[in-house]
């Protein structure tokens, strides 16, 4: 497990904790070598953003509104016009809409999943149906580019989730982001601490299993490391020794002494920067800031009130761009909540939960879009928002929309792809798809052809054969080139 606590802990264990897993996930014994080799060529100059949006978005009331369907079935809350001529948005993503014209916004994308659990999750993040189940794409990637980046150290793969401890779309999301039969360093790195979350439990129990396992870190978007624990820091490091010991015959590696100076300097340098987000102009943040909308999340634990939490969000897509900038591969923003079925007592219906995830989701992703772009970034990273599938056309009786995996919302921008167009059609109800349907493996062969070169891993003969047709599979989203 690695770790990482802010400052106001009195003991050096609860402020930083590698072990032996940490030591592997976080990529340092790579990273430290002493030669470690070129980059691999076919490794492209390009980042990804994927926005989780667990639970399942409502395509009708997002980007493929339908105002003039039958009653039961139409948009619930009418339409916004967009940038591009003849396209409209639901009525809650006004910044969205005025954005249009750098989107790609599929209509026709299905999923395999008709439930949220962890096993239809991690379907759609391999790409396939497999079984056993095969590593994540973000497993792939962090296996064929090495876990971290070879100059600044910030890890291939990486997750940041929303602080909503032990929410059960958060928990399926995060399991199912799985290494598959690759070794466990090539999971995601969580800034949070956790690699998958503690065991299913209900009541107080699971609140405190959740509290022990997951850091305040992603409550405060911020790594502190202040100078003045500096000789705490060094202290701690000593307790690499045991891991380490077993390396110091290794001829690649250089003296001990030397190997945890590189590691000090790694965990206070670029990786620590990465998450300074105070060092950022108070502008920018403010664009990004989220933190005044309320989200409406699904009550597991079927309580009187639906509970409510500040969105984290705005910070999460700053805090991604901060990674890609500094070397990220594949960063993962978990956005779980989307599971609008009704007033049941456990999930909201679309009205409430739409009050918050879409103003949140509306603000946070433009923010990013036009950040990217000032930034000179915008072809250089790719975003991708969907969740694990889309909503039933027809509203139930609860005023909410069930699980529907046959037609599902997505869109995309930057990456270098060609943008403001509307890819794919949907039926007049925005059930289904009457044009070719885009499938989560085109969607996954998207991700990885951004991010590597298949042509140029064909040219090496040691890449596992199995891991290469990963990256061959399916088409890319047609359209996108």
């Amino acid at each position: 497990m690695f770790t990482i606590r802010p400052g106001q802990s009195d003991t050096r264990r609860a402020f930083l904790k590698v072990g032996a897993m940490g030591l592997g996930m976080f990529g340092l014994p790579s990273l430290l070598r002493g030669n470690p080799g070129p980059e691999k060529p076919w490794v492209r100059d390009k980042s990804v953003v994927w926005v989780w949006l667990g639970g399942g978005p409502p395509q009708a009331e997002t980007w493929d509104p339908k105002p003039d369907a039958p009653e039961g079935v139409r948009t619930m809350f009418g339409t916004v016009k967009t940038s591009l001529p003849g396209v409209a948005f639901g009525s809650h993503f006004p910044k969205l809409a005025a954005r249009a014209h750098r989107l790609a916004v599929v209509r026709s994308f299905q999923t395999p999943c008709k439930d949220h659990q962890e096993n239809w999750v991690r379907t759609m993040l391999t790409g396939t149906e497999a079984k056993p189940s095969p590593p994540s794409a973000g497993s792939v990637y962090s296996y064929l580019r090495g876990t971290n980046h070879p100059k600044t150290g910030v890890p291939s793969y990486i997750l940041l989730d929303s602080g909503n401890n032990g929410e059960f779309l958060q928990e399926h999301f995060l399991r199912g982001n799985t290494p598959g039969d690759l070794p466990e360093a090539y999971a995601p790195f969580n800034p949070a601490g956790v690699i998958t979350p503690p065991p299913k439990a209900t009541g107080p129990k699971r609140k405190a299993e959740a509290d022990a396992t997951f850091s305040p870190l992603l409550r405060n978007m911020e790594l502190r490391l202040p100078a003045d624990r500096t000789a705490e820091r060094r202290e701690l490091l000593r307790g690499l020794d045991d891991a380490a010991r077993g390396l110091e015959s290794d001829p690649a590696f250089a003296a001990h002494d030397a190997y945890r100076e590189q590691a000090y300097t790694v965990l206070k340098g670029a990786v620590a920067e990465a998450f300074r987000l105070d060092r950022e102009d108070t502008k920018t943040v403010g664009r990004y800031d989220t933190s005044d909308v309320t989200l409406t999340c699904p009550n597991f634990l079927k309580l009187p009130d639906f509970p409510r939490r500040p969105s984290m969000l705005g910070r999460q897509m700053l805090l991604a761009r901060r990674l890609c900038e500094a070397g990220a591969g594949l960063v993962m923003v978990e956005n779980c909540g989307w599971d609008f079925h009704g007033g049941d007592g456990l999930n909201p219906g679309v009205k409430a939960g739409l009050e918050g995830f879409g103003p949140q989701l509306d603000r946070a992703v433009s923010a990013f879009l036009d950040d990217v772009k000032d930034r000179g970034l915008e072809d250089r990273i790719l975003l991708v928002v969907c969740g694990e599938m889309g909503r039933t056309p027809k509203i139930n009786p609860k005023g909410g929309r069930d699980h529907w995996p046959t037609l599902a919302p997505l869109f995309l921008a930057g990456g270098g792809f060609k943008m403001g167009q509307v890819i794919g059609k949907s039926d007049h109800e925005a059930g289904r798809p009457v044009t070719t349907p885009v499938t989560t493996a085109d969607l996954i062969s998207t991700v990885l052809r951004t991010l590597l070169d298949p042509t140029k891993l064909r040219l090496f003969p040691n890449i596992r054969a199995d891991l290469l047709r990963r990256v061959e599979q399916g088409e890319p989203i047609p359209g996108l080139t």
